[in-house]
């Protein structure tokens, strides 16, 4: 190792890694293949678009890890990692996100995943936390995750609809989606 920075050498020659990667933009894909693509222990083995694509591949294949994009169109983080969890076995999770609110990061480790990585993680970080959790069995939070006491968000520095789901309770949801079904309380 050197400067903290994993180098080839660091793993075992002949012990190579298959990476599922699970995010709904093509470009992070194409840019998380070149990083790994550049390490002879990794093999981008599979990329789902969204949550069900992830769980279809899982049903007939397995995987050393999985990096995990958490604001898919089709599932919430939290029944898909409860989902991923009952469908494989040994599967090492590293949330990969561009989301860094103390609350999501939180939320997102109380599901006893294997760590949790910005999109914007320089790339010898990034190879460095797949080492600390591959072979270290550590659980590896990035340089520039920031986790500090819960602090409630405040609604109006909310930027996007991801950021603000998760702001509402789950029966909140639960009651929008019943509305934007058609839903009254008019009995």
């Amino acid at each position: 190792t050197i400067g903290n920075i994993i180098t080839k050498t660091d793993f075992p020659m002949k012990e190579r890694f298959n990476i599922v990667l699970v995010d709904d933009h093509p470009i992070v894909a194409l840019g998380v293949k070149a990083m790994l693509e550049r390490h002879p222990n990794f093999d981008l083995v599979h990329h789902a678009y969204c949550g069900e694509d992830l769980l279809q591949y899982f049903k007939q294949n397995t995987a050393d890890l999985l990096l995990l994009d958490l604001n898919l169109p089709d599932y919430e983080y939290i029944e898909l990692i409860q989902n991923i969890k009952r469908a494989t076995t040994n599967l090492k999770i590293i949330a990969y996100t561009a989301y860094q609110d103390t609350n999501l990061v939180k939320s997102v480790l109380r599901q006893k995943i294997d760590g949790y990585l910005l999109k914007t993680t320089p790339a010898d970080e990034f190879r460095k936390a797949l080492g600390k959790v591959l072979l270290d069995d550590e659980v590896y939070i990035g340089s520039s995750v920031q986790i500090t006491p819960m602090q409630k968000p405040i609604r109006k520095q909310l930027k996007d609809n991801f950021q603000k789901r998760l702001s509402l309770s789950k029966r909140e949801r639960e009651i929008l989606t019943l509305i934007s079904q058609g839903y009254t309380s008019i009995g």
